[in-house]
């Protein structure tokens, strides 16, 4: 196991230099991943199904294969390797690692070589989209398939999705802070009712406090208090200011932290501060035009957002096909001379993203949207 995931570290961990491979291949062979599934396992299976942390910590929220951001929130405020900031400092993944993007088999094998080497400082707990029926439309089984052969493609995402089933829940930070990838719903009124979900669990196995847990969402803002049917579909809600100022009075918490949800800022206030959406993919899907952003949680609990914004659009010359960014296209002075195209760094999963869009925006309903596409627009 070792020698897999250190070299997983060594070519997948450049925050720098990193570069998605143009023929769409893979670094390890399905063998290879399973051996890395296997080491990470293990260290799943020993941990508690809620994670108790100890500040400082830095966030994240959903990520969904798009590798480039992860390396540039790495780059932009800490790397976690030797010389980079994890001696110091814990990391939080809220989940949601595949599907939608384009680099999902990069972002899940980095984050679990990296759980392998700093164990007791990286830290992963499992979103909606880490569940077979999910990501088997949103884009991570296709892309086994396509990168790794029919074969050798189900066997991983099959590994992928069993080893899904071991990952925490949940998290606290100091006891005073609770993450979480989804929400409190309307079934979740204390840590323990987290706690007590067995592992290995699968969505039709983890009841009500599960699919609280992974789909719930805020109402659409501090006004808008209860329990209500989500428009994410049957059996799924939203809650509102009161129940999350509930919570936090019964449990003895400041806050909690979740993710699922695409805001514009990349972070977003909710029951009065009590509450924050993070989001830490840009774009989302190529469309949202939204930042990404983590927290970094200090030891005097006090959090501190970081954002990225949307990169410009590559431009391609299609005589030799060498991307150059927007800048750099509008700086050459010689660019009349030759033929540009726009570039699409992520349009491999266009097509999944066009047949079942995804969640607008928080707070900001996808008016266009078709009704047939509606009942998978929630994802």
């Amino acid at each position: 196991f070792q020698g897999v995931h250190k070299r997983v570290l060594q070519e997948l961990l450049r925050p720098n230099t990193w570069k998605p491979p143009a023929d769409r291949s893979f670094i390890l062979r399905p063998s290879e991943i399973v051996d890395l599934c296997d080491a990470a396992e293990a260290i799943f299976s020993e941990e508690p199904t809620v994670l108790s942390l100890q500040a400082p910590v830095k966030i994240f929220g959903d990520l969904h294969g798009q590798f480039g951001d992860l390396m540039r929130l790495f780059h932009e405020f800490g790397t976690p390797m030797t010389g980079g900031d994890i001696t110091y400092i814990d990391y939080l993944f809220l989940g949601d690692y595949v599907d939608r993007g384009s680099h999902s088999l990069e972002t899940m094998c980095l984050l679990l070589a990296l759980k392998i080497e700093y164990k007791k400082n990286i830290h992963l707990i499992r979103g909606n989209h880490e569940a077979a029926d999910i990501n088997a439309l949103f884009g991570f089984r296709m892309e086994c398939t396509e990168r790794l052969g029919e074969s050798g493609g189900i066997w991983i995402w099959q590994r992928m999705n069993a080893l899904f089933n071991w990952m925490p829940l949940a998290a606290t930070i100091e006891n005073k802070i609770v993450c979480m990838h989804g929400g409190i719903g309307k079934s979740i009124e204390s840590i323990a009712d987290i706690e007590s979900i067995q592992r290995p669990v699968s969505m039709e196995t983890g009841g009500p406090i599960l699919m609280d847990l992974l789909w719930s969402d805020p109402t659409m803002n501090d006004s808008v208090e209860g329990v209500l049917p989500s428009p994410r579909g049957p059996g799924l809600v939203t809650f509102g200011p009161d129940r999350v100022k509930a919570f936090c009075q019964a449990n003895n918490l400041q806050m909690i932290v979740r993710a699922h949800e695409c805001v514009m800022d990349g972070f977003e206030r909710f029951a009065g501060g009590q509450l924050i959406t993070l989001f830490s993919a840009t774009n989302y899907c190529g469309t949202a035009n939204n930042a990404g952003a983590i927290l970094v949680v200090g030891r005097d609990l006090v959090l501190v957002p970081k954002l990225i914004h949307p990169l410009p659009p590559q431009m391609i010359d299609i005589s030799n096909r060498e991307r150059i960014s927007l800048e750099e296209f509008l700086d050459d002075g010689s660019a009349a001379a030759r033929v540009y195209v726009k570039a699409d760094p992520d349009t491999w999963m266009q097509s999944i993203n066009d047949d079942r869009p995804p969640t607008p925006p928080r707070g900001r309903p996808n008016a266009n949207m078709s009704k047939s596409a509606q009942s998978l627009a929630y994802f």
